[in-house]
């Protein structure tokens, strides 16, 4: 009788220890360099773009602004699915204008290439300049929300 306690005992101790062993194992990441990580993440967020393009699109546009006026974004169009495709509309005042840009990070830095140029028609816009590789996608919507002071994702 004492002898099937022990080998109970045995077993449940031996279950343990190899489901830590299993759990270790299943678990294990490499210590982090000294050199830094690993992996270069080039990972894009759209906030990231959005910050980035505000702040940068006068030196995104492929046209300047006129009578002096500045650049500044009023809606960003992501294609759905997607962080690193967009349609921006900016305009400095006196002129609207959109571009279709994809957005790429390398080294921590974002770039961005200007696929499509746009100016408004009659009931849409007219591609002017590149292509419209996305035209007809599902869009996600981002505006300025001045009470916030934030951009916010509107459908």
């Amino acid at each position: 009788m004492k002898k099937s306690y022990f080998l109970i005992i045995v077993l449940i101790i031996a279950a343990l220890v190899i489901a830590g062993i299993y759990y270790s194992i299943k678990n294990w990441q490499p210590a982090p360099s000294k050199e830094g990580p690993l992996v270069n993440d080039d990972t894009i967020t759209r906030k990231e773009i959005i910050t980035d393009v505000s702040e940068r699109i006068a030196e995104i546009s492929p046209v300047k602004p006129v009578l002096g006026g500045n650049w500044y974004v009023t809606r960003f169009w992501f294609i759905q699915d997607s962080n690193k495709d967009l349609y921006v509309e900016y305009e400095d005042g006196h002129i609207l204008r959109q571009i279709l840009i994809e957005a790429e990070k390398k080294e921590g830095k974002l770039n961005y290439e200007v696929i499509g140029y746009f100016e408004p028609g009659e009931t849409t816009w007219d591609l002017k300049k590149g292509e419209d590789k996305f035209f007809g996608s599902l869009l996600d919507l981002y505006e300025y929300n001045e009470e916030l002071e934030e951009w916010i994702k509107k459908n």
